[in-house]
């Protein structure tokens, strides 16, 4: 296979969704939060590497070692990052086709061009294929012709203000048959089935005119600092993005850190009612419980790869716009050698997008939900060469379409869930995205 030269500069600051922004009509990735050691927008694809299958992730992960070794940096030193991936995969092995066609089972994109930022710094990073025994330094004088072309037209665009609709009709599933649904998965639990499932809906949105989905991002990175926020868009045109607030693992220097999130709950009016609201979140019994099956899956999930691990000794409240969870910090040490995609693979699903028994789980949301989930609640995020990487849980998300978007949102269900409350906990994280569509506080 021919090899790709990296080319990477350092650069002034940039607003990564501006750099999105400039890439309309091509395919575009893009992965940023507060919280993550890196951050990355993508334009175009120079490689990409799909998988498929129950073992998609981690044979993502054993592709990355002949896949970075096609790629040699022209300008490597320890003042530029190296070479980033962005990718992710399906909740499912497979996607069964629908608003999903364009999306992979599970990929890896090396983007064409990039703006990476790290701490406080900013690099621009040009990945260009070599032609059939075309020489290095052919290729490398390629490379820098389109850095220099492709920053001039940065400089010199001017971007047209963002397109907001201030019109919005939505569809919504069938609450009487969603709600029917989750009494089946109630009634799966009571008898011994299953002991937790996480029940989503999609709702459809149309506004008056075409949604700047990068511009909603930077939207919601004002409003929810806490949320690490993604997009990939394989296809230009059909964009899935959201901002989560649950990290699935991010690995730095053979450290990691995820956290165990769920049991939600509404934020309040007043200082006073979301205070008597958030206690009442840390002495739910049936919060309580929903959040202990996804802690100890996580913990008895990482053991097998770690030399040291730690948590918080009780749940904290994490607090975004709209609602309010349960949040356990986990970190420690992995036992070398390791790569971020192969526990990916061991966690996905957590039972805070699954459930639990796993696999009886899986089998309940196939047969009850009524849509083809696709890439949400799946993992996203990046990967480097040494196997560092961020990937989160691609929830508080939808997917986009010219004037349409599908907004998806889930809630736990466990054996004392009441329907109609996992309805209105579903329409609070739907609202976040719809909300923030038309500017609007979630």
């Amino acid at each position: 296979m021919n090899r790709i030269v990296n080319y990477t500069i350092p650069y002034r600051p940039q607003k990564l969704t501006e750099f999105l922004r400039l890439g309309c009509g091509m395919e575009r990735f893009y992965f940023e939060s507060s919280q993550s050691a890196a951050a990355i927008a993508g334009l175009g694809i120079a490689a990409q590497i799909s998988r498929n299958g129950s073992g998609r992730f981690s044979n993502l992960a054993a592709a990355l070692g002949d896949f970075f070794q096609r790629i040699v940096c022209v300008n490597a030193s320890d003042a530029v990052p190296p070479p980033i991936l962005l990718g992710g995969g399906a909740f499912f092995d497979q996607i069964q086709g629908g608003i999903w066609d364009s999306f992979p089972s599970a990929a890896l994109v090396l983007p064409r061009y990039a703006v990476i930022r790290v701490g406080a710094e900013y690099f621009f990073s040009v990945n260009q294929a070599s032609a059939e025994n075309e020489a290095l330094t052919v290729t490398s004088r390629r490379a820098r012709r389109a850095a220099e072309a492709f920053i001039e037209r940065m400089e010199s665009t001017v971007l047209p203000p963002p397109s907001v609709p201030d019109e919005i009709t939505s569809l919504e599933t069938s609450r009487a048959e969603w709600e029917n649904s989750v009494r089946q998965s109630i009634e799966m639990i009571r008898g011994g089935m299953l002991k937790k499932v996480v029940m989503a809906r999609p709702l459809q949105a149309h506004g008056n005119r075409p949604l700047d989905v990068p511009a909603l991002l930077e939207y919601l990175g004002e409003s929810c600092a806490e949320c690490f926020r993604f997009l990939f868009e394989f296809m230009p045109g059909i964009t899935f993005a959201g901002a989560t607030p649950e990290r699935l693992v991010s690995v730095t220097g053979g450290n990691f850190a995820t956290a165990a999130i769920a049991g939600s709950i509404r934020r309040g009016s007043s200082p006073a009612e979301d205070e008597t609201l958030g206690g009442h979140l840390l002495h739910s019994a049936k919060d309580q419980s929903e959040h202990t099956f996804v802690l100890e899956q996580i913990r008895e999930t990482m053991l097998p790869f770690v030399l040291s691990l730690h948590m918080d000794s009780a749940p904290k409240l994490l607090r975004l716009p709209n609602i309010q969870h349960l949040r356990t910090d986990i970190s420690g040490t992995l036992k070398p050698p390791y790569n971020i995609l192969n526990i990916v693979a061991a966690l996905h699903p957590t039972p805070a997008v699954g459930g639990v028994p796993r696999e009886a789980a899986l089998r309940a949301i196939r047969q009850l939900e009524g849509f083809e989930r696709g890439w949400y609640a799946a993992p996203v995020g990046w990967v480097d060469a040494n196997g560092n990487g961020d990937f989160v849980v691609a929830i508080r998300s939808g997917i986009f379409r010219e004037n349409t978007a599908t907004i998806f949102g889930g809630a736990g269900i466990v054996a004392d869930s009441d329907p109609q409350k996992e309805w209105d906990e579903t329409g609070l994280k739907i609202r976040f995205l719809l909300n923030a569509m038309q500017g609007e506080p979630a």
